[in-house]
């Protein structure tokens, strides 16, 4: 009895708030369906009886009270805080469901209205008039112009019309021309061989800008999905993205095509009377000329 009267007076594990002893139903007296309010007469006889000095400090319904007082004055000190967090919260939620807007009535009528306004923003952010006008680096239909008058204008100025053909090339090609015969002029064959070998060149540069020309269509997407319709309807959004995403991809192949055409066209004729041949056309004349008062001499 005196070990137990240390550990309730807590002197053998000692705790902050105490310890209160309770003397709980057993099984004996569960099966006999004993009630709790006669158990609770049981509890108070054997503390008077065995502990009474500190009978009135332990048992269930001091247990009962020291809880309540407990949860009260924790209750007491968290609740400011807890209200300061709800109001916060509420006004904040408040505010964010104050930038959806208004409930939508006619969803027929809503969807047409987001998909036309992304369709207006994605059009505006090319022509360069979108209200949202980065300032930090190019985009939209200025990066497509810096695309097509900067990369693809540098690197076709960087490629060398006789790049890849050696003297040697261009004998070889004059020579398959004219056969088994000894040629007195130049063949124009061998002239259009050389040419649309130069030409093929040009291809790889043309698709390569199609290809930027394309990453930078599919980044104005990204762009145009900052609106408040957008951030409103999030799933909408991402459908959106899927479907202008898809249509972009599946343009892709048929401009290269398109690009891969442009270049045959230009292979499947070489136009000598262009200008730019006039000058060649009076070296030879001047080549020829010279050779004739040779011979007279």
């Amino acid at each position: 009895m005196d070990h137990a009267m240390d550990v309730l007076c807590g002197r053998v594990v000692p705790v902050k708030l105490g310890i209160i002893g309770v003397v709980n139903r057993s099984q004996q007296d569960i099966n006999e369906q004993q009630d709790i309010s006669e158990a609770l007469k049981d509890e108070g006889a054997f503390l008077q009886k065995k502990y009474p000095a500190i009978a009135n400090r332990n048992g269930t319904p001091y247990l009962a009270r020291t809880l309540n007082r407990l949860l009260m004055h924790h209750i007491r000190d968290c609740l400011p805080e807890l209200k300061t967090r709800v109001n916060v919260m509420a006004s904040q939620f408040q505010s964010l469901l104050n930038s959806f807007g208004e409930p939508v009535d006619d969803k027929a009528q809503a969807l047409l209205q987001v998909i036309t306004k992304f369709a207006a923003a994605y059009c505006s952010t090319i022509e360069g008039t979108s209200r949202d006008i980065e300032t930090t680096e190019l985009c939209g239909g200025a990066r497509i112009c810096y695309i097509f008058h900067e990369t693809f204008g540098k690197t076709l100025e960087t490629l060398d019309p006789l790049g890849g053909l050696s003297m040697l090339d261009i004998l070889t090609a004059i020579r398959n021309a004219t056969g088994p015969r000894p040629a007195l002029f130049i063949p124009e064959i061998s002239f259009e061989l050389l040419v649309k070998r130069q030409i093929r060149r040009l291809e790889e540069p043309c698709l390569r800008c199609v290809e930027l020309a394309h990453e930078e269509m599919q980044r104005i997407i990204q762009h145009c999905g900052t609106q408040q319709e957008m951030m409103r309807f999030p799933k909408l959004h991402e459908k959106i993205v899927d479907v202008v995403t898809s249509m972009l991809r599946r343009r892709l192949p048929i401009t290269n095509q398109m690009v891969e055409n442009l270049v045959a066209i230009e292979l499947a004729y070489i136009n000598t009377k262009h200008p730019d041949f006039h000058e060649a056309s009076y070296i030879t004349k001047s080549v020829m000329d010279n050779d004739v008062i040779d011979q007279r001499k």
